[in-house]
């Protein structure tokens, strides 16, 4: 081997070096916090236990409200399953925004809320938006509703 063929070898193999130590690297950026992780880990590792969201209830009518007018309503949840509760994301189609929702596990028997807000500013008449709550349970979707009577003033 010449001193070209050498160099070009070492070069080689520190670039396959460089790019395991990526794939490692990569492979533990972007997870779950370690909470969330293994509440995943430890419901999936047995299929017996399972997390469940029971909402007192699903849809929630402003009734009357004035145009320009924002209002807001706390949805409030138990985990009635056997293994921790995660909110993955809670997103609303338009109209209302989703002004808070557990970021950490909910254990099983623990309560929480998801509080959706509604800004009636340039709306009139009968409104009704929702907001779509993703999880790690079976159903792994829940869809809220909120309804408003929006009125001139």
């Amino acid at each position: 081997m010449n001193f070209l063929q050498g160099k070009r070898f070492l070069h080689v193999s520190l670039l396959l070096v460089l790019v395991s130590g990526l794939f490692l690297g990569c492979n533990s950026e972007g997870r779950k916090s370690s909470t969330a992780q293994d509440a995943a880990e430890s419901a999936a590792g047995n299929p017996h236990k399972a997390p469940e969201a029971t909402f007192d209830k699903l849809t929630h009518d402003f009734g009357p409200i004035f145009s320009g007018e924002k209002v807001a309503y706390n949805f409030r949840f138990t985990n009635t399953g056997d293994a921790p509760l995660i909110i993955i994301n809670a997103r609303s189609g338009c109209g209302c925004t989703v002004g808070d929702y557990p970021k950490e596990p909910i254990p099983p028997g623990g309560e929480a809320k998801i509080t959706v807000q509604f800004n009636s500013a340039g709306r009139r008449g009968f409104q009704s938006e929702s907001v779509r709550v993703i999880t790690n349970a079976a159903p792994q979707e829940y869809l809220l509703r909120i309804t408003a009577e929006v009125i001139q003033n």
